[in-house]
C-alpha cells in the first residue's frame, strides 16, 4: 500500500471513530454497572427476564422466605428493569396493598406473576408453585411470539422472492424459448 493511501485511511477513521463523550460509561460497555432505579424502571424486561425471576422468585419461597423478603432478594439480584419491578412489589405489598393492586404498578409482561400471586393470596396458600407455574407460561407464550414471527418472516421473504425471480425467469428461459419456437413456426 502507499503511504498516501495509508495516510488517507487513518484520518478517515479519526474523522469517523466516535467522540469520547459519545461513548456510554465505562462500566456499561461489558454489562457491569446497573442503570439508575428510574431509567431501571422505563425500561421493559424481556419475557425471558420475567420467566428466570419468576422462576427465581419460586425457588426463594419455596426456601422459606417471606413474600416480600423473596422478591426483594431476586431483585437485589438483577440489576436491570427486574430489580426495580420487584422493588416496587415489594414496596407495594410492605405498605398492606393486596397483590391485585401490588401487581398494578409494573409492567403487563408481568401480568401471569400478577395473577399467580393474586390466586395464592385468594386461596390462602403460598405463591411458590403457581409463580413457577407463571415462568412456564410466560416462556410457552414468548416462544409461540417467536415461532409466530418467524413463521410470518418466511412469508414476507418468498412475496419479494416471488415478485422479482418469476419476471426475471420469464425473461430470460420462457421469452426465448416462445421466441425461438414462434421463429421457427412462424418463418423468418
Amino acid at each position: 500500500m502507499s503511504p498516501l493511501l495509508v495516510a488517507a485511511l487513518a484520518a478517515l477513521a479519526v474523522l469517523v471513530a466516535p467522540r469520547r463523550s459519545e461513548l456510554p460509561p465505562r462500566g456499561r460497555v461489558l454489562g457491569r454497572g446497573a442503570p439508575s432505579t428510574d431509567s431501571a424502571r422505563r425500561q421493559a424486561a424481556t419475557s425471558y427476564d420475567v420467566a428466570d425471576a419468576l422462576v427465581l422468585l419460586s425457588l426463594a419461597l419455596r426456601s422459606g422466605m417471606g413474600q416480600q423478603e423473596a422478591l426483594e432478594r431476586v431483585a437485589g439480584s438483577d440489576p436491570g428493569p427486574v430489580a426495580a419491578h420487584l422493588r416496587t412489589v415489594a414496596a407495594a405489598l410492605r405498605w398492606g396493598q393486596p397483590a391485585r393492586d401490588a401487581w398494578s404498578h409494573v409492567p403487563e409482561a408481568w401480568r401471569p406473576a400478577a395473577l399467580a400471586w393474586e390466586v395464592a393470596e385468594r386461596a390462602g396458600a403460598g405463591p411458590a408453585q403457581l409463580v413457577e407455574d407463571a415462568s412456564w407460561r410466560v416462556r410457552d407464550a414468548e416462544d409461540r411470539r417467536l415461532q409466530s414471527s418467524a413463521a410470518r418472516a418466511g412469508v414476507g421473504l418468498v412475496l419479494p422472492l416471488a415478485l422479482a425471480f418469476l419476471p426475471a425467469f420469464a425473461c430470460t428461459a420462457v421469452v426465448p424459448v416462445v421466441m425461438a419456437i414462434a421463429h421457427t413456426v412462424l418463418g423468418p
